[in-house]
């Protein structure tokens, strides 16, 4: 008789390469696209109109809303565990999330107290946030709401970004990664409450201070947000199954947390 191993799941490096490319080609092309305009726009080469704004964010907002789905990618003969699955869709959602806030909101959240964003034709390098504040004007009108879930928002995201940190190295100890993912868990339960009152307060409100029409509300507010409106749950589930699997392996093996 064959006695058959099963194997321990790899939770530090899950990804088959063809997945690593198109992460990194789709991370690649949206910062080229949004150095591109910002500079473009900045040094008068590209008119900041209505045309080259849907053009700009169809170019960047496209593969921002279909990179997710490279996750059901499986290479020919590629089998992975449940576990494994779960691994992967957290390392590759707390970084997506914890840069757009640190990245996006960050330059928000400075440029209240400075008057960056008041009424402009001539956005210049501040284009990129501009152009957002168009089709949600509470950025450009210095809502509180708008301002205290940019506190939060970058805030939690320097936390995630310092647990993906650890996560993805293969040194840490099990005990640890239990404890950085339970971190990871509780910083994107409130990313996705932060989520849910960014857009249930704008429902209140009727949808008034949504611009730029159709586009503005559908692809805009709504569609460039579709990540972050659906995934938190999924990666909340997926930080659950590895904390469950990491746990029962630390019971089995009659250590501690």
């Amino acid at each position: 008789m064959t006695n058959v191993v099963a194997r321990e799941p790899n939770l530090v490096n899950p990804w088959a390469p063809h997945r690593v490319r198109m992460y990194l080609g789709a991370a690649l092309f949206t910062g080229l696209v949004f150095v591109g305009m910002t500079v473009g726009v900045g040094v008068g080469l590209i008119e900041p109109t209505f045309t080259s704004d849907v053009i700009a964010n169809l170019l960047f907002g496209i593969p921002a809303i279909l990179i997710p789905l490279v996750l059901l990618w499986d290479a020919p003969g590629e089998h992975r565990m449940r576990e494994e699955k779960a691994a992967e869709l957290t390392l590759f959602y707390l970084p997506y999330t914890a840069f757009s806030q640190i990245c996006y909101e960050l330059v928000f959240l400075i440029g209240h107290p400075l008057g960056w964003w008041t009424p402009t034709t001539d956005p210049g390098v501040k284009w990129l946030w501009w152009q957002y504040g168009l089709a949600d004007t509470r950025y450009a009108s210095g809502n509180p709401w708008t301002f205290a879930l940019e506190v939060v928002g970058v805030s939690t995201g320097i936390v995630v970004i310092i647990m993906w940190t650890r996560l993805v190295r293969q040194s840490l100890p099990i005990e640890k990664r239990i404890r950085s993912l339970w971190v990871a868990f509780a910083c994107i339960a409130i990313l996705m409450s932060s989520t849910a009152v960014y857009f249930i307060s704008e429902v209140g409100a009727g949808f008034n201070d949504i611009g730029q029409g159709a586009f503005g509300l559908w692809f805009k507010f709504i569609g460039e947000n579709i990540p972050f409106i659906v995934m938190p749950a999924m990666v909340l589930y997926a930080i659950h199954i590895q904390i469950d699997s990491l746990t029962r392996t630390v019971a089995v093996s009659g250590s501690g947390c």
